[in-house]
């Protein structure tokens, strides 16, 4: 199936899938390039002989996504506003919820399999994450044809 083939209503769903949310990329206000972490300043990019990422690239990128949450939070008198951080959080630390979206079906079949296999599905999650921080990064066009072949059917 090509591209020409997919649905209209399902390739703003698909680009989606597997373009960076544009707010979180934005540079910053205010920030002493000279001082900058990399990936502080702008989203980091795949080289060919690139390792996992590094803690100084992960607070970085943190960074400048808390600069830019704020940036577009509504300031409200007297409410406490998380400030951005100096450090990354311990291995430890609390976990923090998170939402996202799953498609329905895929849901409910890893809830059954999870179930099967004497878990749940949070842990399940929790491994996959742990595993794809860790590891090395992909190509970015690979990323791209590998999360757009999901639901893509071979007739």
């Amino acid at each position: 199936m090509s591209t020409s083939d997919i649905p209209q209503r399902t390739r703003p769903q698909r680009r989606r899938m597997v373009t960076p949310k544009a707010s979180m990329s934005r540079r910053p206000a205010g920030v002493d390039e000279a001082e900058a972490l990399p990936g502080e300043l702008k989203p980091l990019e795949w080289t060919p002989s690139r390792g996992p990422i590094t803690e100084e690239e992960a607070l970085g990128v943190l960074r400048r996504r808390r600069r830019n949450e704020l940036s577009q939070a509504p300031k409200r008198e007297g409410a406490k506003r998380p400030e951005v951080p100096a450090e990354l959080p311990a291995v430890d630390a609390r976990k923090v919820p998170v939402v996202n979206r799953f498609p329905a079906r895929y849901l409910a079949i890893a809830h059954a399999r999870a179930e099967v296999e004497g878990t749940n599905l949070t842990a399940i999650l929790e491994e996959m994450l742990v595993k794809y921080a860790t590891g090395k990064p992909t190509r970015p066009q690979t990323v791209s044809r590998r999360l757009l072949s999901l639901y893509t059917r071979e007739d």
